[in-house]
C-alpha cells in the first residue's frame, strides 16, 4: 500500500505532489531493501524537467547500479556544457558515475576540472564489483593534462586525480611522467599513486619512478615519499630516518607514523627508543597512544609495556563519553596480543555493555581469553545486539566470525537470519551517501555467516 501511494505521487501531474513523492521514495530506499528495485522505474515519470532530474540525482546515485535501467534520465544533463562550470550538470554526472561508471567516463573526461562533485565520486568509487573507477583512455589523457598544470589544481583535486591513477595500476603507466613531476608540488598524494602505478610496470618505468622518489626523498624528507620508495624498492633507510623524526611528541602525523612503523615490524627495531619516547610525551591522544602501542608490539613484542599503554587508554576513555571509539581501536589492538593481553580481560568485559564497543571487545576476548572460560553464547548475544541497534554492524560480523559458526543458539541464528534477509535496513545511520552500500555489504556478510 505504501509503495502504491509513492508510485501515485510520482505520476501525479502536480509538481508539489511529485516532489512529495520523490521525498517519500528517498526515505523508503533508505529504510527498505526492496524499495529501490520497486520504485526506480517510477522515478522516470517524475523526471519531467531539469529541476526534477537534479532533485532525484542524489537518490539515484545512492542506489547505484540498481538505477542503471534509468541512467538515461541523467545522461543528457550530465553531458551538458563540458567547457563551463555547471552545477546541475555536475550533480547529474556525479550520480551517473555511481550508476553507470563506464558511461560516465567520457563525460567526466570532457568536463574534468569543471565537475568537482563528479570527480570526487569517481575518485572514491567503491563497489562490490570493483575497487576503483573503471579505466578509460580518454579520462587518463584528461587527468594527465590536469596534472601537467599543477598550478591550476584546486581543493582536493590533487588527491582525487592521483587516486584515480592509483586505482588503475599499470594501466596508468603513461601518466608516470606527470606523477614524477607532481612529486615536487604535492608529494604526499603523488608518491602513493606513483608506487601503485609503477609496482607492476615494465622495469624501465619502475626504475624511473624509483629514481624520482629517491631524489625527492633526499630533497624533502617527506614521510609519504620515503614510504612509497620503500614500498616500490624496499629501500628502508630513508623511511626509518623520516619515521624517527615523525615520532617526536607533538608531530601532527604521529598516528600515521606509528602505523607505518607497525607495518615494518621487527625491521624497525632501531625505532624502539623513538616509540617509547613518543609514549612518554605530554597530553597524548588516545588514538595516537593506541597506534604507538600497536607499533611497539609489532616491533618489539614487549607485552608488558604495550599492556600498560592500553590499560591507560581504557582508563582514560572511561572518563570521557566521547571516547567510545577509542576503546574500539584499543580492543582491536588487543587481538594482536593474544594471551599476552589477558591481564586486560576485565577491561574488555566492561565494554560488552556498550553496543558500539561490544563487537571489538568480543573479538579481543576470543583472542586473549582462556578458551574454556569464555561464554560464547553471551558474547554472541552482545555482538547481535550491536548489529540490531545499528551500533557497529560490520564489527558484529567480525565478532561472530571469530566466535565460530556453531556458537549461536537457534534463537540467535533466527535473529541473524532476520538481519540478513529482512526488508528493513540494518544500517540506518552514518554518512547518508554510504548507508545503502554499507547495509548491502552487511547483508552479504551476514548471509555468509548463516551459510557457514
Amino acid at each position: 500500500m505504501a509503495f502504491a501511494l509513492v508510485d501515485a505521487a510520482l505520476h501525479d501531474g502536480r509538481p508539489e505532489v511529485r516532489a512529495e513523492g520523490l521525498w517519500a521514495a528517498d526515505r523508503a530506499c533508505m529504510l527498505s531493501r526492496s524499495a529501490p528495485r520497486r520504485l526506480v522505474w517510477n522515478l522516470r515519470a517524475a523526471a519531467v524537467d531539469e529541476a526534477s532530474v537534479v532533485a532525484m540525482s542524489s537518490l539515484l546515485g545512492r542506489v547505484g547500479s540498481v538505477a542503471a535501467p534509468v541512467a538515461d534520465i541523467l545522461a543528457a544533463l550530465a553531458g551538458r556544457n563540458p567547457d563551463h562550470d555547471d552545477d546541475h550538470a555536475d550533480r547529474a554526472l556525479a550520480a551517473l558515475v555511481l550508476i553507470a561508471p563506464d558511461q560516465s567516463a567520457p563525460l567526466l573526461a570532457a568536463g574534468l576540472g569543471r565537475r568537482p562533485r563528479a570527480l570526487d565520486a569517481a575518485s572514491e568509487l567503491q563497489s562490490p564489483e570493483s575497487s576503483a573507477f573503471p579505466y578509460n583512455g580518454e579520462l587518463l589523457d584528461a587527468v594527465r593534462g590536469r596534472l601537467a598544470r599543477p598550478e591550476a589544481l584546486s581543493g582536493n583535486e590533487p588527491w582525487q586525480l592521483t587516486n584515480l591513477l592509483a586505482g588503475w595500476g599499470s594501466e596508468a603507466a603513461p601518466a608516470l611522467p606527470e606523477l614524477c613531476a607532481a612529486l615536487h608540488h604535492f608529494p604526499g598524494q603523488a608518491a602513493q599513486a606513483l608506487a601503485s602505478v609503477a609496482a607492476h610496470c615494465a622495469p624501465a618505468d619502475r626504475a624511473r619512478a624509483i629514481t624520482s622518489l629517491r631524489a625527492v626523498a633526499a630533497e624533502l624528507g617527506d614521510l609519504s615519499v620515503t614510504k612509497a620508495l620503500h614500498d616500490l624498492d624496499g629501500e628502508i633507510a630513508p623511511l626509518l630516518h623520516c619515521l624517527e623524526q615523525a615520532l617526536r611528541p607533538g608531530f601532527h602525523a604521529l598516528g600515521e607514523a606509528a602505523s607505518i612503523a607497525a607495518e615494518l615490524g621487527p625491521r624497525a627495531a632501531e625505532l624502539e627508543p623513538a616509540l617509547r619516547q613518543a609514549l612518554s610525551g605530554t597530553a597524548p591522544a588516545l588514538d595516537a597512544d593506541t597506534a604507538l602501542a600497536e607499533a611497539l608490539w609489532r616491533v618489539t613484542a614487549d607485552a608488558d609495556a604495550v599492556v600498560a599503554v592500553l590499560d591507560s587508554v581504557f582508563a582514560r576513555a572511561e572518563q570521557n563519553p566521547w571516547s567510545r571509539w577509542s576503546v574500539v581501536r584499543a580492543a582491536r589492538v588487543m587481538v594482536l596480543l593474544g594471551p599476552a593481553g589477558r591481564a586486560l580481560a576485565a577491561r574488555l568485559e566492561a565494554a560488552l555493555d556498550d553496543p558500539a564497543q561490544a563487537p571489538a571487545a568480543v573479538l579481543a576476548l576470543t583472542a586473549v581469553g582462556e578458551p574454556a572460560s569464555l561464554d560464547r553464547t553471551a558474547l554472541a548475544e552482545a555482538a547481535l545486539r550491536s548489529a540490531e541497534s545499528d551500533a557497529d554492524p560490520e564489527g558484529a560480523c567480525d565478532a561472530l566470525e571469530a566466535l565460530g559458526p556453531h556458537t549461536l543458539t537457534g534463537g540467535q541464528t533466527r535473529r541473524l537470519a532476520a538481519l540478513a534477509n529482512g526488508d528493513a535496513r540494518v544500517v540506518r545511520s552514518g554518512v547518508e551517501d554510504r548507508i545503502i552500500g554499507q547495509d548491502e555489504a552487511f547483508r552479504h556478510r551476514a548471509r555468509v555467516l548463516l551459510t557457514a
